[in-house]
């Protein structure tokens, strides 16, 4: 009998929690999971009353990339790339498109489309029992979903392609030292962790987190001149906004507390 996937939804306040479900292959996805996952980022962005989005997996698993029971036949090439195009990369341009802060909270193994899918998220927390593996050239492949890509950008060239080339396993504390995570945590202490950095990014000004991200996109793939132009023109349409005003005057209410008692 095959698996049932799924993708279930929970909210913690402001933050949505999407955890990818298919227990029983360490959440390897088909097409109907990487659907629901594309639906349910797409209306938690959409959604005024979030502001973060946390992406994990059931189990003891983050996900372990396409269910390796449906590869092997030798279909011809445009099914494949249909697939590929239409369903997995829809979920990355979704990430990388999301308008809010996306966090993967990796719980367990993320493997070859599974940790490109946590790469696309803008912050990843590692328990620290995760591992974490690019293992597309031990079946044959080469990265097809977005690994090539965000990588090199993350670690840089020459470590992506040693996770590339070699297909070898990097734990949590080696993957925290060279960039790969945000933060590795004790496994107790992963959610607790991780919705707490969801919480820091709440209390943040909303309209400039959607900036930021965006700046950073964008600049990714332009000179540095037009870089600098992106940033003033960020920048500009900030200053003149109402969010601006309540920041600054928030930032000088906590600095004249703080001051309170003193004599200059």
């Amino acid at each position: 009998m095959p698996e049932i996937t799924d993708v279930d939804v929970e909210r913690a306040g402001p933050v949505t929690v999407l955890q990818l479900s298919n227990p029983g292959k360490k959440n390897a996805f088909d097409r109907h999971m990487l659907d629901r996952l594309t639906t349910e980022l797409v209306r938690a962005s959409r959604d005024p009353e979030v502001r973060v989005i946390v992406l994990t997996g059931s189990g003891d698993a983050f996900c372990a990339g396409g269910d390796i029971s449906g590869m092997g036949d030798k279909s011809d090439a445009t099914s494949h790339l249909t697939y590929l195009t239409d369903h997995i990369h829809t979920v990355s341009r979704t990430l990388i498109s999301c308008p809010k802060p996306t966090i993967a909270m990796i719980n367990g193994p993320a493997v070859g489309a599974g940790l490109d899918i946590a790469l696309a998220c803008d912050l990843r927390v590692a328990a620290r029992s995760a591992v974490l593996r690019e293992a597309y050239v031990r079946v044959g492949l080469s990265a097809g979903d977005g690994g090539a890509w965000l990588l090199p950008r993350i670690i840089g060239r020459g470590r992506a392609l040693d996770l590339l080339l070699t297909a070898r396993a990097v734990n949590a504390e080696e993957a925290e030292d060279i960039g790969l995570v945000t933060l590795a945590v004790p496994d107790a202490e992963l959610r607790e962790r991780t919705l707490a950095l969801a919480r820091r990014l709440h209390e943040m000004p909303p309209n400039a987190l959607t900036a930021m991200k965006r700046l950073v996109n964008d600049c990714a793939e332009t000179s540095f001149s037009t870089g600098l132009s992106l940033s003033a023109h960020s920048v500009a349409v900030l200053q003149s906004s109402d969010e601006h005003a309540e920041a600054i005057r928030r930032t000088r209410e906590r600095r004249n507390a703080g001051n309170a008692g003193r004599t200059v």
